[in-house]
């Protein structure tokens, strides 16, 4: 009996350390990855590499397995352009990474697929980059196909079409993703890691005191913002410690940009973006307010839809403990927009998931090298999920996510790319010109156009179903959760 005692007690200390070991990253984990350069559908050759930094690491126990910043390869699998529009009306764009490069370690060869461009307009399916038909444009929906319903004839209105022919809405088919795009890349086989592998330092997290004093401050405020009708909007999910100086900067190395204040210019200029299915990357902000009042910064990152971004409405605390000024801040995701009879205008829809955005704050701030020190404090007053202004549903772990800040690394900094411009001014004339009177002949017409306000009824109703449901879901009397010291893990990839 003590021979099989000794014999198991023996087992598990030889196995308790391979368990908490890791050997490997397993397949289907997902990272996230920076291009440091442009690349586009219009002149990218198949085989072509494309670089990266790695933007949020892999994770393996629980723990980061790669530094922030660690070089990334990839290839261009496939591509394929509109040009003139002759053959395709869309773009396609695969790209695949195959290494990573991290400091002091050997490279680790990958299959890493790209799941997901962030605040793009482009779809992704199976590693394919699929780009937007240029006519796909509520302008195009309205006059080449719902027009016609009630007709077999191709062109019933001459003046519409040479409107369209003349001064067409159309927005970039081509797929452009500058330097400083995001991707969402999953991992299709398990990268064993080699013996030795030295494994990241992680992220300094809150020390106690810190901690203490930021929930006295942070608890003291309303959990909730008000929007212009006194109605509860969004949640204070973040805060920072720093100056307002610091914490510009920080916002600009990590690529955010400051809010547009609301005008006739900028109302045109948003609809500009609405029919063209095109970015405006500092877009105005609904008014909001925390204790009455008005945020003192409004910030937001995009790619190139105007229906998807990134933003975060920030106030100043009126305190100054020893570590610097406190900023808390409401960040959300905007997953969607649409005209709202319900709201009585154009209206955002956004991403439930509010941890996931605080998250994509600090990896943005980190990938600067912005960040001091970093951890989550308990919102007593929070609650776990809750319905918002325009009647959509937020949820939450009830804690704030703090940063405190300090000098940007300036070495880490990507550089913008220049504008994106396909050809000529003539040749991109001829293009919308092709591609209007293709798209025309295959859709402006009775068929294609009930099959469309079909279409479109399916997915209004399938989204309304879903609306209701998660309504249904809320429970108002949820409790908060116990604060947690750590920094904050992609959603994705927690334990």
């Amino acid at each position: 009996m003590r021979l099989v005692r000794s014999t198991l007690i023996l087992l598990i200390l030889i196995a308790v350390p391979q368990a908490f070991a890791c050997s490997q990253i397993p397949s289907g984990t997902i990272f996230e990855v920076r291009l440091v350069q442009p690349v586009s559908s219009y002149n990218a050759k198949k085989g072509a590499t494309v670089r990266g930094i790695v933007l949020e690491s892999p994770y393996c126990n629980g723990d980061p397995i790669l530094p922030i910043n660690t070089p990334v390869v990839g290839t261009v699998i496939a591509v394929h352009r509109v040009g003139l529009g002759l053959v395709h009306e869309t773009a396609s764009l695969q790209i695949e990474f195959s290494q990573i490069m991290p400091a002091g370690n050997p490279a680790l060869p990958i299959h890493g697929e790209v799941q997901l461009v962030e605040n793009a307009r482009e779809t992704t399916k199976k590693g394919v980059i699929h780009g937007i038909r240029g006519t796909e444009t509520p302008q195009g929906e309205i006059s080449s196909r719902l027009k016609n319903l009630p007709s077999w004839n191709l062109y019933p209105d001459p003046f519409l079409m040479g409107f369209k022919l003349l001064f067409p809405i159309f927005p970039e088919p081509e797929i452009y993703l500058p330097a400083g795009t995001d991707f969402r890349v999953v991992l299709k086989d398990d990268v064993p890691l080699p013996e030795g592998y030295v494994e990241p330092e992680p992220l300094p997290t809150l020390n106690s005191d810190e901690s203490r004093m930021l929930s006295v401050t942070l608890n003291e405020l309303p959990a909730r913002t008000l929007d212009k009708n006194s109605r509860e909007a969004d949640i204070i999910d973040v805060a920072f410690v720093g100056s307002r100086e610091l914490l510009e900067q920080s916002f600009t190395a990590a690529r955010w940009k400051h809010s547009d204040t609301l005008s006739r210019h900028t109302v045109l200029h948003q609809f500009d973006s609405f029919l063209t299915n095109s970015n405006y990357s500092t877009a105005p902000m609904s008014r909001q307010t925390l204790n009455g009042r008005t945020p003192d910064l409004m910030l937001e990152k995009g790619l190139d839809s105007y229906e998807k971004r990134d933003h975060v409405r920030i106030w100043a605390v009126n305190s100054e403990p020893q570590e610097g000024p406190v900023w808390v801040g409401a960040a959300v995701r905007e997953t969607g927009a649409s005209l709202s009879v319900k709201q009585k205008g154009f209206m955002h829809h956004v991403s439930p998931d509010l941890d996931e955005e605080r998250e994509v704050i600090l990896r943005d701030f980190d990938a600067a090298g912005c960040v001091a020190s970093a951890g989550l404090v308990e919102k007593t007053d929070a609650r776990h999920a809750v319905i918002n202004a325009t009647r959509e549903v937020l949820r939450t772990d009830g804690n704030v996510l703090v940063i405190a800040l300090k000098p940007c690394d300036t070495s880490r900094e990507v550089k913008d790319s220049p504008r994106f411009r396909p050809g000529s001014r003539f040749t991109r004339f001829v293009r919308k010109e092709i591609l209007i009177v293709r798209s025309d002949l295959l859709r402006a017409n009775v068929i294609y156009a009930a099959f469309d306000l079909a279409m479109i009824s399916v997915k209004a109703e399938h989204r309304t179903a879903a609306e209701r449901a998660a309504l249904r879901s809320v429970d108002l009397t949820s409790e908060s959760s116990a604060a947690v010291q750590i920094p904050a893990v992609h959603a994705a990839n927690r334990p």
